[in-house]
Order: C-alpha cells, then structure tokens, then sequence
C-alpha cells in the first residue's frame, strides 16, 4: 500500500481494449495510432497517433476504469514551436506532401551532393599547379557584400553559427597566416 491508500502494483483495467479502440474511432483518431497500456493501479490507456500529416497528430489519455477520456492534445492545441518542430520533421522526412514532397527533398539532397563534388573540381582546377595547396586569391574579384550581410544575420541568429565563424576567421588571422608568410620567407631564402 502507498500514500493515501493506492495501490501502485499491476493494473487491472475495467474497460477493454476494444473499447479503447472504439473510444479512438468516436474520437476520430487518425489509423495507425498505437494504444500503450496502464502498468499500474493508478495508470491511463494512451492512444497516440503522430501522422504523416501533423494537423491529423493526437493523443489521448482515456482512464482504465471510466473509460473516461482525461485529455484529448490535438495539433490545434499545439504551442506555436511545437506546430513549427513537427511541420518541419514531416517536410524533412518527405512525409507531408507525399510524393512531391519526396521529390523535393531527393532534389535537395542531390544539389548537396553535386555542390560537395563540385567544390572538389573547381579546387582541383584551380590549386597551384602540381601541388596540393590553396588556389591563388583573384584580386580581382568584388567585395561580396549581400555574402557578409547573410552571415552577420546567421550569425545573430544561430549564436553557434557566429562563435565557428569567429573560431575560423582567428584562426586564419593568428595561425595560417603566419605559416604562409614562413613558407613564403624559407622558399625565398633558398
């Protein structure tokens, strides 16, 4: 026995699956929910659902011996970052809008993809040659402005984001750059 004269040990529901399973359809839960079972006295029949699309995800916690449902969450009841996290899991998984959806994400992938090999030819093309070092710098190339101001924005936004950008830009100011002015100065000096 616990506080209060409860029992806490294994359930022994009044109410059947079936009725949970009929409470689901009354509700109008989505198929392809799953009902997790009450483990003690004092537990809850949960049917959940989180469906291909998020307006259609619910969860309900239906009383064992009632059959009372406790609470019924639906996507409308959802906080504004909680609707914005599960739309973005079902565009990301490709699950939204079916097929177009899919196609989508593959073409994204792809463009990832080819701008990873890509990145590898144009290098290859322009590194020094018969070594394996950085292109030369093109001086005459313009100050990338709209560039900078997307990163500044990240930056502000995604904090991790400004700490490697700063991380990197030290790096190639107090490091690099001081191994490219020893190894420019000991190939001048042979």
């Amino acid at each position: 026995m616990a506080h209060g004269g409860m029992q806490h040990g294994p359930a022994a529901p009044a109410i059947s699956l079936q009725d949970v399973q009929n409470i689901a359809t009354a509700r109008k839960v989505e198929p392809g929910y799953s009902i997790t079972l009450p483990t003690t006295a004092t537990g809850v029949f949960t049917i959940a659902v989180f469906a291909d699309d998020p307006r259609n995800d619910a969860t309900l916690h239906v009383d064992q011996y009632t059959g009372k449902v406790l609470a019924d969450v639906r996507f409308e009841q959802y906080g504004a970052v909680a609707r914005a996290t599960e739309i973005g899991v079902m565009l990301h998984e490709g699950k939204m809008f079916g097929t177009f959806n899919q196609i989508v994400v593959l073409l994204i992938c792809l463009m990832i993809l080819l701008s990873a090999v890509s990145g590898v030819v144009i290098w290859w093309k322009r590194r020094p040659q018969g070594k394996f070092g950085v292109p030369p710098l093109r001086h005459d190339l313009p100050k990338w402005k709209t560039g900078v101001a997307i990163m500044l924005v990240l930056a502000v936004i995604f904090p991790l984001v400004g700490a490697s950008l700063v991380l990197v830009w030290l790096l190639d100011r107090l490091l690099l750059s001081r191994l490219g002015r020893q190894a420019e100065s000991a190939s001048t000096s042979s």
